[in-house]
């Protein structure tokens, strides 16, 4: 192959290759301009009015405190919260069950009628 067949080929090849990538550079370029301007027009349809805002915000009550993981917490607490969530659970499924039986007016289990 001649020596100037080198140069045509490799320039053809570096040709290409800009070709390719301004048409993949063009295309992402489009596709996050309209990506933006979905975004935009997201934006103008979440848009609050600051009295909504101040109304929203006058009728959220307030968190009281804020929940400190299991992990920072002394194992007495964490044993004692699980204990009181137990029971908890347990008396609302009880509760649920004895409702559920005097609805369908059925009788009702010892074991589930604490006070006897």
């Amino acid at each position: 192959m001649l020596w100037w067949m080198w140069i045509v080929l490799w320039v053809a090849l570096v040709l290409v290759g800009m070709i390719f990538l301004g048409v993949v550079g063009y295309r992402v370029f489009r596709r996050g301009v309209r990506t933006f301007a979905e975004f935009g027009d997201a934006m103008d349809r979440l848009q609050v009015d600051a009295s909504s805002a101040d109304d929203a915000s006058a009728r959220r009550p307030e968190v009281p405190d804020i929940r400190v993981p299991a992990v920072f917490s002394a194992p007495e607490d964490v044993r004692a919260a699980r204990q009181r969530a137990t029971v908890r659970r347990l008396d609302d499924r009880r509760s649920r069950r004895v409702e559920l039986r005097a609805s369908r007016r059925q009788p009702q289990l010892l074991r589930d009628m604490p006070h006897l």
